[in-house]
């Protein structure tokens, strides 16, 4: 009994300590000591009262799976598919480790399964194979999470990793049950080499999947991208169509003025072109950042800014083409800050200052983007939700608004980054912070 008990509980440290890798918290078993304690004690007396009451293998597992995963919704706060992934990558490592060291142990040892499972020596070996192969598979993970960061592993919609880790949950618990339950277990070295043949054969076909899947996920992403900009050119083209216009018109007043030829004519076409000099200069801009599909994302945005008598400020002190990210995604980021300052600057009067800076810095290794407006603010009490998914300043309608600076913040985090917020006396300043 005694064996027991520590075995479900070094099952339950895997177990968070799967959690802690997929959900990047390196220390939340540490820094989380009564937490950890519950899930162990839960997961010891639920494994021990299951082991009891449901003689068949089958069973037992299968309550353990209900289990664990109801555990690390309650316990540690994970939502039920987030639960189910983790729960995925912990039964398959499970499930691998102690069939490659059931594998091992048959063909060094010359046993059968039947062996292992009942006589203490062969037993022992394969407790103390497992648990080391296990130990060592989470050390690794742990050690080396960075691609974790990279993944949108919960995104229910977008995450390809995420489907990969529940069939491979899903295909080990199907090998699990046709080994144990159906399976003849005296003849077992032969389906062992065939299961753990066809979990290899799965994982690899799986894995190919993913990867054609990424591949046209990125093609579709660079479509959009493309499509994106030839829509901003478009716009551009139309601008410039409409200066064009604007500008004949110019020339036709100053060509009647001339030929009026009224006192002060000189003058009065100097003061004239003058101010078209100062329309000319306010007028539409093409940007350099750096990035092209950025170029004309801003450059769209000065205009509009210009229109709205809003001044527009873009300072690169550090060029865009440092970022190693997606274009869509940076696209998704600054355009949503940026729609977000426009919105904070529409109720101003005419006659008041209007102000939107984009300045660029290197600081300390990270690529800084700093997007500051000089609209009415955001109130202190609700600085730190405008960030929460649905959460919004602008209506009360639930699901008009309020998921925009939320996905800003997943893409920024996604990219390995941290978006933060403050409200100084005069300005609200958003700053992006990449890692280089």
């Amino acid at each position: 009994m005694t064996r027991e008990i520590i075995l479900d509980i070094f099952e339950a440290l895997i177990l968070l300590g799967v959690f802690s890798f997929l959900t990047n918290q390196k220390k939340y078993i540490i820094e989380n000591k009564i937490k950890t304690g519950l899930f162990c004690i839960i997961y010891v007396v639920t494994t021990y009262l299951s082991t009891i009451y449901f003689n068949n293998n089958l069973y037992h597992t299968l309550f353990t799976i209900v289990i664990s995963i109801l555990l690390l919704i309650f316990i540690t706060k994970t939502n039920l598919y987030s639960s189910i992934i983790i729960f995925s990558l912990f039964f398959t490592i499970i499930f691998v480790t102690e069939t490659l060291t059931q594998f091992i142990e048959m063909f060094i040892l010359k046993v059968g399964l039947t062996q292992i499972l009942t006589i203490s020596k062969y037993e022992l070996i394969f407790i103390v194979g497992s648990k080391s192969l296990q130990i060592l598979v989470l050390i690794i993970l742990l050690k080396y999470n960075v691609f974790s960061n990279k993944i949108k592993l919960f995104n229910r919609e977008k995450s390809l990793f995420s489907e990969f880790l529940i069939e491979l949950g899903i295909f080990s618990l199907f090998l699990f049950i046709l080994l144990f339950s159906v399976l003849d277990i005296e003849n077992n070295k032969t389906y062992d080499t065939l299961i753990f043949s066809a979990f290899f054969i799965f994982s690899l076909i799986a894995f190919i999947h993913l990867k054609e899947n990424e591949k046209l996920i990125n093609i579709n992403n660079k479509y959009k991208v493309q499509e994106y900009q030839i829509s901003n050119m478009e716009e551009i083209l139309n601008i410039i169509r409409q200066e064009k216009h604007d500008y004949a018109n110019h020339i036709n007043v100053i060509q009647a003025l001339c030929c009026l030829n009224k006192p002060n004519t000189v003058e009065r076409i100097k003061e004239y072109v003058s101010k078209l000099s100062d329309i000319i200069h306010l007028s539409f801009s093409y940007l350099d950042t750096g990035n092209d599909y950025l170029d004309g994302l801003l450059s769209i945005k000065n205009n509009y800014a210009t229109q709205n008598g809003i001044d527009f400020k873009v300072l690169i002190d550090e060029s865009f083409s440092l970022l190693r990210i997606r274009e869509d995604e940076l696209i998704s980021i600054i355009s949503n800050i940026i729609d977000n300052a426009f919105e904070a600057l529409r109720l101003k009067s005419l006659d008041e200052n209007k102000e939107i800076s984009i300045t660029t810095f290197l600081d300390d290794k990270k690529f800084c983007i700093q997007i500051a407006d000089n609209g009415d603010g955001i109130p202190e009490e609700i600085i730190n939700k405008i960030f929460e998914k649905g959460y919004s300043t602008k209506t009360k309608e639930k699901g008009d608004h309020g998921y925009g600076l939320y996905i800003t913040r997943q893409l920024v985090e996604h990219n390995n980054g941290i978006i933060s917020v403050e409200r100084t006396t005069l300005k609200t300043k958003f700053l992006i912070e990449f890692l280089m």
